[in-house]
């Protein structure tokens, strides 16, 4: 899997140089770091334990948790203000779940890392020559890494298991201030379809990155 998320990433590069080859543009190369808040939404609680008649979820009171990200970025400039920019990025996600009914609750803490490659439209909206301020916007195409689900004991229950699908789509967009060859930016992605093979469970991120342009043409 990451071999392929690696072939993919080097691809899109290749096809962002000859952008660059027929445009009157510029190409800017550069890595980012930052933090990375998550959060699930589940929408089907009342399900879980639908084959059992004694016990029943009513309830899912979902908990971020946060992580690092770390990755790099290229940007091709397509026209005007208007420039291409995809990424790779390392990411930490997950979320606490607490679902609760009649006598009954279980908590999961689940933890997963992934591969994402964010394919965004970056348009400058205000040059202020010191400083620029920029909006972003595009698809990203998710591949985990590893995962880590833990469920709190339940008497009396069977075993409760999740596990995360192995690649997702989702849509991100934000916007950030430009100063030299450093970018602060700050992102939402929403999850386009459920994260879980079991579950009805949407994972969105709020993301905090500061990056550094190694060279730019």
């Amino acid at each position: 899997m990451k071999k392929r998320t690696l072939i993919t990433f080097c691809l899109i590069l290749a096809a962002a140089f000859s952008f660059q080859t027929m445009a009157q543009g510029s190409f800017a190369l550069g890595i980012k770091a930052g933090y990375n808040s998550s959060k699930f939404r589940t929408d089907n609680a009342n399900d879980i334990l639908s084959g059992n008649q004694e016990y029943s979820f009513q309830d899912a009171k979902e908990e971020a948790k946060g992580g690092l990200m770390l990755g790099a970025f290229a940007r091709i400039r397509l026209v005007n203000n208007l420039s291409f920019q995809p990424e790779l990025l390392y990411i930490k996600k997950g979320g606490e779940t607490t679902f609760s009914g009649d006598n009954i609750s279980t908590t999961v803490k689940t933890t997963y890392h992934t591969w994402d490659i964010p394919l965004l439209a970056h348009l400058k909206l205000i040059d202020l020559k010191v400083l620029n301020i920029y909006g972003v916007g595009g698809p990203v195409a998710s591949f985990v890494a590893s995962e880590d689900n833990k469920w709190s004991d339940v008497n009396n229950l069977p075993s409760l298991s999740e596990n995360m699908k192995n690649a997702q789509w989702n849509f991100q967009a934000g916007g950030g201030v430009e100063f030299g060859s450093f970018n602060f930016d700050v992102r939402y992605t929403w999850g386009l379809g459920d994260a879980s093979t079991e579950l009805e469970r949407i994972n969105n991120n709020l993301t905090l990155s500061i990056a550094y342009k190694i060279f730019d043409l």
